[in-house]
């Protein structure tokens, strides 16, 4: 009798934990999307969904038909323009592996509130998937171009930018929840990587056009848009969005070209870079010292330079250093005398560093942040020459 009890409960138990794919969805009843494109409009918003085209993912031959289709529909605000969405498409909308948000260039002027909190507050969506910018275009023109080599747009926006922030400094990946804390934080304003289409002749919008790979306009990331809290407010160059990302500590791997005179031109591949931000006080007011360590190996040398000499290994250091010093005091300028925002995260180290004065200022930081000192210094060290120290070219004296 006590088996039998015992076992009526086992039972009982075990359907309880059969229960966790109540909510599960067949694949072939879904339309995954994988990125999402917002623009503006006098009505309200124009979404476009780039929703895989599983017809041709599965099929073993070429085909002529494309393997993303862009679904677009109008609504007042966000969730009733999704939802029509769903009148065009015979599948389900499926949002869960969403990769990227572009978002179109004048919704990022009129400010990105609500579109942050739509997302947040959505359980379909889940955080991990960036944000770009549409520069000078609509998210829909973007979401619009075929790309080579990655069949999926989505995906290849995705990859890319993933790849680009962690070798190439210009770019920023960016999460939702970092972009949400950084619009609620009293000292430090938000950037999103810009994209762009590139020149060419066609736009890749079908198969046969995509096969003029020399012709064709393409996508590619170009730097960074610049917001005051929630709104878009201007941009900064390839140069600029270098320094910002060695001022706020991003860069992981990048390239730079250095000159020694008017014949000799330095390639130093950036293999690590660690920024310290401190803050000091002079007469009651906050100064920044931004200190940052960066190590290279050099991957090329045009001209003639033998960097196998210690005084040449030193002038090296020395040009890189000047160089990288350039970029961020170019980026601090650009963020102070231009953009006024403080996208550094300058006030938050305030903030840490003496809590009463930061109470005094936060409230007009916006205002003080441009008058701020910041002192940039830069220690480079090289730590290889490549796998020759001399070239075969210089001769011997």
């Amino acid at each position: 009798m006590n088996f039998r009890k015992a076992l009526i409960i086992f039972i009982i138990l075990q359907s309880t934990c059969l229960t966790g794919c109540w909510s599960s969805k067949e694949i072939n009843t879904l339309a995954i999307v994988v990125a999402t494109g917002i623009d503006k409009t006098e009505k309200g918003y124009l979404i476009s969904e780039q929703v895989i085209n599983p017809k041709v993912i599965a099929a073993k031959k070429a085909t002529n038909e494309t393997p993303v289709v862009l679904y677009t529909a109008e609504g007042r605000d966000l969730d009733s323009a999704i939802r029509s969405i769903t009148a065009k498409s015979p599948r389900a909308i499926y949002n869960s592996h969403l990769r990227m948000v572009i978002l179109g260039n004048k919704v990022a002027e009129d400010g990105i509130k609500d579109i942050l909190d739509y997302f947040a507050r959505n359980h379909e969506y889940r955080t991990d998937f960036y944000f770009a910018v549409a520069k000078n275009r609509t998210a829909k023109e973007i979401l619009s171009v075929l790309t080579p080599i990655e069949s999926i747009p989505g995906i290849y926006m995705y990859n890319s930018l993933k790849l680009s922030s962690r070798e190439w400094a210009p770019t920023k990946a960016v999460r939702i929840i970092e972009l949400v804390n950084s619009i609620i934080s009293d000292g430090k304003n938000p950037v999103i990587t810009g994209i762009e289409i590139s020149e060419g002749e066609t736009l890749a919008k079908s198969m046969e056009n995509l096969k003029q790979s020399g012709e064709i306009k393409k996508i590619a990331y170009s730097g960074l848009g610049v917001f005051e809290k929630d709104k878009l407010i201007g941009w900064l160059n390839e140069d600029e969005s270098k320094g910002y990302n060695y001022i706020v500590g991003n860069v992981k791997g990048s390239v730079g070209y250095s000159y020694y005179g008017d014949k000799v031109k330095i390639t130093g591949e950036v293999i690590n870079a660690k920024t310290n931000v401190k803050v000091s006080l002079v007469n009651d007011k906050p100064v920044i010292n931004v200190k940052i360590n960066v190590k290279q190996n050099i991957g090329a040398v045009e001209g003639e330079f033998d960097v196998s000499k210690e005084e040449n290994q030193n002038i090296l250091n020395k040009i890189g250093e000047e160089r990288i010093k350039l970029i961020c005091e170019k980026a601090v300028n650009k963020a102070q005398n231009e953009l006024k925002s403080d996208i550094f995260g300058f006030g938050e180290a305030v903030h840490r560093k003496n809590p009463k004065l930061w109470a005094k200022i936060k409230g007009d930081w916006s205002t003080e942040f441009t008058h701020v000192p910041v002192n940039i210094m830069v220690n480079l060290k090289t730590n290889q020459l490549g796998q020759i120290t001399k070239s075969f070219f210089i001769k011997e004296k």
